[in-house]
């Protein structure tokens, strides 16, 4: 069993969801319907959240309208062998910029990491217009399908050793993922995005694993290292964990997608 999130604490962590009416600035096209209808709608379904965030605003008035996203679990899963758990992804805001999005998931148990499926993967996205619920629903069944595929692949990479050449090397491609364009690009050695988080990776070379410690690095920041200041001297650096569900989201898929290409180089 899993713990779920009730209605009472998705009002603490996401109160955008429960927002009632559209934000001002939305066409006449555009039809209002709650995020927390969908997520009663999924509950009948037996999916279940498990996990949930909306970004962050400091202007007061589009609080209501920000966006979020919620993972859902359905209440009879149960984790595979390696602890793995199909996972659907709902991405929505009440401000007539982004339609309903419904992606695949994965949820580690071992470090409470949450992946999203790759570009190579379908996205559903529903507009708010017609039968939003009924086609949100109906997504989540296409959605599950992905997130089992989504699991095949990860225990084909777990089957895959990298030698030390080839983790640099996705290491090197992830990076360039979250800092080409970064002023941290110079400052974080690739290698660094290797370094595992807890005991039981250490020295462990399958791709999975080599993967869940890259992305786990790029998205709860706080790898270290150094740049110049104004005046040319070393200072020591630290990475920002990434907040944004968009930019989250981007990285995520864009990982998958890399951590499949390798395994397809590996002849998986």
């Amino acid at each position: 069993m899993f713990s779920s999130i009730s209605l009472d604490n998705l009002k603490r962590i996401v109160p955008s969801i429960f927002t009632e009416s559209g934000s001002s600035k939305t066409s006449d096209k555009y039809k209002h319907i709650s995020t927390a209808n969908i997520v009663n709608g999924l509950l009948n379904e037996g999916l279940v959240p498990t996990w949930a965030t909306q970004c962050r605003t400091r202007l007061i008035d589009k609080r209501a309208f920000t966006k979020h996203m919620i993972r859902f679990r359905h209440i009879d899963a149960r984790p595979t062998q390696s602890g793995l758990f199909p996972e659907i992804v709902l991405i929505n805001s009440h401000d007539g910029l982004s339609s309903y999005r419904l992606m695949a998931g994965v949820y580690r148990l071992v470090c409470s990491n949450g992946l999203i499926a790759g570009n190579t993967y379908d996205e559903i996205r529903v507009r708010h217009q017609g039968d939003i619920l009924g086609n949100v629903i109906e997504g989540t069944y296409r959605v599950i399908e992905d997130s089992k595929k989504m699991i095949e692949s990860a225990e084909k990479m777990s089957t895959l050793a990298l030698s030390n050449p080839e983790k640099k090397i996705f290491a090197e491609a992830a990076h360039s993922l979250r800092f080409e364009n970064s002023s941290m690009n110079e400052a974080i050695e690739p290698v660094k995005l290797l370094s595992p988080r807890r005991y039981s990776e250490i020295n462990k070379d399958d791709l999975f694993t080599v993967f869940n410690v890259v992305q786990e690095n790029l998205i709860k920041g706080g790898v270290r290292g150094y740049a110049k200041d104004a005046n040319g001297y070393h200072k020591r650096v630290r990475t920002r964990a990434i907040n944004s569900i968009d930019q989250n989201t981007a990285l995520n898929r864009a990982l998958w997608s890399v951590a499949e290409k390798m395994m397809a180089l590996k002849g998986a």
